[in-house]
């Protein structure tokens, strides 16, 4: 009984392994503000420098907490993760307009968080390596020491926990320096799957 147990268990098991990839979307349908380098989109543990001018004590820098927010003074509370430095200054500068006549608030991006991205499958080392702001897929293949014999090079996969499905790569695109392949940007906390 548990010997045919065990068996059904692995093939079941099997089946699942050699199923399909599962949901997944290719990085060259993602509509291209979602994969551009150069936009600074604000993430946990960065640390920025809220200033409001002629105002020292409602200036401010702060870390952005887990929670996504950071603590602004006689304000309080205001949610920074997933936004743009200006986009918070703004916010900012429209819940000021109780307190000051006419704020004028600019939110920089001091330092941004570590961007530590676990690279697993079929590499030579897997495991969770810290990368500079700005890398991309080849940067974390590179950092995990390349592909093994055995890895599918269409089948490269990064999931996020900010997007429904995974994003999903091809090698010779990555190599060939494609645009919208080397575009996307790794975040901290991404995981780059390689089948």
């Amino acid at each position: 009984m548990r010997r045919s147990l065990a068996l059904g268990a692995l093939i079941a098991l099997f089946a699942v392994a050699c199923g399909g990839t599962g949901p997944y979307v290719w990085v060259e349908s993602l509509p291209p503000e979602s994969a551009r380098a150069n936009d600074v989109v604000i993430q946990d543990g960065d640390i920025l420098n809220v200033r409001v001018f002629n105002q020292d004590p409602l200036s401010t820098r702060e870390r952005v907490r887990s929670d996504g927010r950071i603590s602004i003074p006689v304000i309080g509370e205001v949610v920074a993760r997933g936004k743009r430095p200006a986009q918070l200054a703004g916010e900012i500068q429209e819940r000021l307009k109780d307190i000051v006549k006419v704020p004028s608030v600019i939110v920089t991006l001091e330092q941004p968080a570590e961007l530590k991205v676990s690279v697993v499958g079929e590499v030579r080392n897997s495991g969770v390596f810290q990368l500079d702001p700005g890398s991309n897929v080849l940067h974390a293949l590179a950092a995990a020491g390349g592909l093994t014999d055995y890895a599918d090079s269409d089948k490269i996969f990064v999931l996020r926990r900010s997007m429904p499905q995974r994003v999903r790569f091809r090698f010779s695109d990555l190599r060939s320096h494609e645009a919208r392949s080397v575009a996307f940007t790794l975040q901290a906390g991404d995981v780059v799957v390689v089948e």
